[in-house]
């Protein structure tokens, strides 16, 4: 018996991207399908930016999964993850988009797949809203994570 995707509304708190990278990564950890309506509706420009259709789709790519309403505006997506995949996965979100965002929705997927990954992330790296590079790399370059840029 297949059950249903669970609904999230993208308007609650802030209304911002965080709930749209938290469900996402969620979602492709547990294995659960996924609908968000009303993404980013807390902020003066509506719905998925380039950064966070990036987001989406790295996230997609590492849960071989199927994402459909993915498009720079839409307010309205659905994950359907499936396995958790290692190897190489690359997002660019051909803007300043934040790379440090890219890797909060990505980091916890690539943990639970089944041996290495490499995440190879393309966009800014000291953005606006967003955590400094800097910051990011001082506080997860370990014996285990390694981060390039």
């Amino acid at each position: 018996m297949e059950s249903s995707a669970v609904e999230i509304d993208g308007s609650v708190m802030e209304g911002g991207g965080q709930i749209l990278r938290v469900s996402a990564a969620l979602s492709c950890i547990t294995g659960s399908s996924i609908n968000i309506s009303k993404v980013r509706a807390g902020r003066s420009t509506p719905g998925l930016r380039p950064q966070h259709l990036s987001g989406l789709q790295l996230v997609s790519d590492l849960c071989s999964g199927s994402l459909q309403g993915a498009a720079v505006g839409s307010t309205d997506i659905s994950l359907t993850p499936g396995k958790i995949q290692s190897g190489n996965h690359t997002a660019d979100t051909k803007t300043a988009g934040s790379v440090c965002l890219l890797l909060q929705v990505a980091l916890p997927c690539a943990l639970f797949s089944d041996s290495s990954s490499r995440l190879i992330l393309k966009g800014g790296t000291n953005a606006e809203m967003a955590p400094q590079i800097d910051y990011t790399v001082k506080g997860c370059n370990n014996e285990s994570i390694k981060i390039d840029y």
